[in-house]
């Protein structure tokens, strides 16, 4: 049991890795940002949203309860240094409208997954 869940894990890392570097290799080529840190922190930010949710949590309702209150918060702080970062002038308009839509665009995306997984 215990290797079907390591192995899951491992899987669903390497996908993610997987469309880390597609979603990288797509914002270079045809959106053409050569700045693409803050695409692998958002990446992070959603990496980290199952472990941060296990610290605070206990028990599966509360784990169910909290995945998405929590992935919402890391958004938001993603969104709050892309505006820092704008603020300091280290990127511009055009790559903070961009990351921003790529974060609504991952918000959406978990809001559907939640939907079609629970049913709501």
């Amino acid at each position: 049991m215990y290797l079907f869940f390591l192995i899951f894990f491992l899987l669903l890392l390497i996908s993610a890795i997987f469309f880390t570097i597609f979603e990288i290799n797509f914002v270079k080529n045809f959106l053409k940002i050569e700045n693409t840190k803050y695409i692998v922190l958002l990446r992070i930010l959603e990496t980290m949203t199952p472990f941060v949710t296990l610290l605070i949590a206990s028990g599966p309702r509360a784990i169910l309860k909290s995945v998405f209150p929590v992935f919402c918060f890391l958004c938001f702080s993603f969104i709050m240094i892309l505006i820092i970062e704008f603020f300091r002038k280290k990127i511009n308009m055009r790559e903070l409208i961009i990351n921003s839509v790529l974060c609504f665009i991952d918000i959406f995306l978990v809001i559907i997954g939640i939907v079609v997984i629970f049913r709501f």
